[in-house]
């Protein structure tokens, strides 16, 4: 799947209809070409999708989504994140999303920066998130 294609697909699941932008296809490029993940690269990957967003490492960033209360805001949620992270290699792309999306580690994009990390770990995806993520979700892995 081209950059385009998925940033697309993860833009519009958000709803954002547009094309792509030249700066989220090279941080989308960039993003994958990193050999491990930290925090740090998450939030440059955030700062270009979602501009003003941020960790919500400090007390106060709290954020509900929908039925769904994530953590509250503070130091617990780098933790946490720097957690699942290190865990990626063996609970895999599908369970690290879950993860990923239950902390909420952000104050907005995290529905993208969450596929994008899911991505990163599946390297080859030719038929998209949305197609992958449901067989992973009826495996469980």
């Amino acid at each position: 799947m081209t950059p385009e294609l998925f940033i697309t697909e993860s833009n519009r699941i958000e709803g954002i209809h547009r094309p792509a932008s030249k700066a989220e296809v090279e941080e989308y490029i960039r993003f994958m070409a990193l050999a491990v993940v930290t925090v740090e690269e998450l939030e440059h990957f955030v700062s270009v999708y979602q501009p003003g967003a941020r960790l919500r490492d400090q007390e106060g960033l709290d954020v509900r989504v929908g039925k769904h209360t994530p953590p509250r805001g503070g130091p617990g949620v780098r933790k946490w994140l720097v957690t699942v992270l290190k865990e990626a290699t063996v609970i895999g792309p599908y369970q690290t999303h879950v993860l990923y999306e239950q902390i909420h580690p952000f104050t907005d994009g995290n529905g993208r920066s969450g596929r994008m990390l899911w991505a990163w770990q599946m390297r080859d995806f030719p038929l998209g998130f949305l197609h992958h993520f449901y067989y992973q979700s009826l495996s469980g892995r």
